[in-house]
C-alpha cells in the first residue's frame, strides 16, 4: 500500500509492504490494524475483514524452498 506520510517523503506515495513488521499473520494484521485499512465490511456482522494479499510470496518465504535458497521458474 501506498504511504504519503514516511518521514522524509511526506506528500510522496511510497510503496510500504504488509510484511515490513514481520511474516506472521499475527504481524501483518498488525499493520493494517495500525492503518486502520480494511478490504470489505462483513454484511451481517459488520466486522472490517481483510483479504490475504499476497499468500504466495508469504508461503515461499517461510518453506523449505526459501531456506534451502531456491525458486520456483
Amino acid at each position: 500500500y501506498f504511504n504519503k506520510n514516511l518521514p522524509g517523503k511526506e506528500g510522496t506515495p511510497y510503496l510500504v509492504f504488509p510484511w515490513k513488521d514481520g511474516m506472521t499473520v499475527e504481524d501483518m494484521e498488525k499493520y493494517y490494524d495500525n492503518l486502520e485499512f480494511k478490504d470489505w465490511t462483513h454484511k451481517l456482522s459488520r466486522a472490517p475483514m481483510l483479504k490475504a494479499q499476497h499468500p504466495g510470496y508469504e508461503t515461499f518465504t517461510t518453506g523449505v524452498h526459501a531456506d534451502r535458497g531456491v525458486s520456483c521458474a
